[in-house]
C-alpha cells in the first residue's frame, strides 16, 4: 500500500495536511510545483520567491488549493470560510 505524499511549504518546511488550504507555484517549463501554506507569511515569502523566479524569465502558473472543510460553494482567494488571506500582488 503506497503512502500519500506529504506536501512541504517552501516557505517555512511545515507539513501542509490535506485538508488545509494551500498555494501551488508551478513552473511550467519543468512541471515542478512548490506548495505554500495559505497563511500570510508562507503567501508574502511566496510572492518574493515567485517574483524572483519571474525576473530571471521562467513561466510560473499560482493556482489556489481550496480546503475540502470549507462551507464556500465558490473557492478562491477571500472565500466565505477564510481559507485565504487577501489576495496579494506579485
Amino acid at each position: 500500500m503506497s503512502r500519500p505524499k506529504v506536501i512541504r511549504c517552501a516557505a517555512c518546511a511545515g507539513r501542509i495536511k490535506p485538508r488545509h488550504p494551500h498555494i501551488g507555484v508551478e513552473d511550467l517549463g519543468t512541471g515542478e510545483e512548490f506548495s505554500y501554506h495559505a497563511r500570510r507569511g508562507c503567501q508574502t515569502r511566496a510572492v518574493e520567491e515567485t517574483a524572483t523566479r519571474l525576473r530571471v524569465g521562467k513561466v510560473y502558473v499560482m493556482r489556489h488549493y481550496h480546503s475540502p472543510l470549507c462551507p464556500d460553494e465558490s473557492p478562491g482567494p477571500e472565500c466565505a470560510g477564510g481559507c485565504f488571506d487577501s489576495a496579494m500582488a506579485a
